[in-house]
């Protein structure tokens, strides 16, 4: 049993949990076990209004894995002291972006999941937060596998989803990709996951849809079938139906376990500026 020092409350759904009572500047192994066992239970944590640097945001996360580098942090998401932070910002200096992202809205996705090890967990850190927009909706994938319909979940049960790694949801090539030459989308780079994936602490099933219908691909099916079939999917998870709403406020943090949520952001006012600094930690190959 644990011994509570640390108080969960739920918050709005299912998927999120308030938490309270835990120090950032004095905190000890037992109560990491803590958080990361409400972690695992909610799969979305908030902590309220806490007033911490980079380098505590930077401490804290370490203990929950190794840091993943994103591939916006060895672009514009760079952070100029710490290389472990993706800057999250709309923000500009002489003309030039100093974070990644910008004000546009952000759809529904998991975070990587074209790598072959998509990470376990992210920590988000609203620094400054325009005064309106900008909002981030969180969802179980949990949920979403376990109240398909039977006869859905007979056609998933099993199966491996292709997603290519060439061009970011914006269309834009990635870091370090080339043009492909074939028109067809499953002969380029990509990466093949199931698309229920085991939980490889809870052991829990997820479905796992990745970060778009578009360009994914049900391996085996014919190519009009597995759209079909994902744009179903993709219905179902994302009716919004039990959905945790963050409207941030300046020192919010938002800790999540990528391999059983997905998450979108709402756009804002270009003219405000939005700044979130987040740390990336490892996860296992889904299976």
């Amino acid at each position: 049993m644990l011994k509570k020092r640390l108080k969960a409350e739920q918050a709005q759904s299912n998927v999120c949990a308030d938490i309270a009572g835990f120090d950032f500047n004095d905190y000890d192994a037992h109560d990491i076990d803590e958080v990361r066992h409400y972690w695992l239970t909610y799969g979305v944590l908030r902590f309220k209004n806490t007033r911490i640097t980079d380098a505590d945001q930077v401490a804290f996360s370490r203990n929950f894995g190794e840091f993943v580098i994103h591939p916006k942090q060895l672009q514009e998401g760079g952070h100029p002291t710490h290389p472990e932070i993706l800057v999250i910002s709309n923000a500009t200096q002489d003309g030039k972006p100093t974070g990644a992202m910008g004000n546009s809205e952000a759809t529904w996705h998991t975070d990587t999941w074209f790598y072959e090890r998509p990470p376990a967990g992210a920590i988000l850190r609203a620094v400054k937060i325009p005064p309106s927009g900008g909002d981030t909706y969180f969802l179980s994938t949990y949920m979403a596998y376990e109240t398909l319909p039977a006869a859905l979940r007979k056609l998933v049960d099993g199966r491996q989803i292709f997603f290519q790694n060439v061009y970011d949801k914006t269309g834009k090539l990635r870091l370090g990709k080339t043009e492909p030459t074939s028109k067809d989308f499953r002969e380029w780079s990509g990466m093949v996951h199931p698309l229920v994936r085991t939980h490889g602490e809870t052991g829990r099933k997820a479905l796992y849809l990745g970060g778009t219908a578009d360009k994914a691909w049900i391996v085996g099916m014919p190519l009009d079938e597995s759209e079909a079939l994902l744009a179903e999917l993709w219905d179902h998870t994302t009716n919004e139906q039990e959905v945790f709403v963050q409207q941030w406020e300046e020192g919010d943090i938002m800790m999540w376990d990528n391999r059983c949520t997905m998450h979108r952001r709402d756009s804002f006012d270009p003219a405000s500026i939005r700044i979130m600094h987040r740390t990336t930690t490892s996860g296992e190959r889904p299976i």
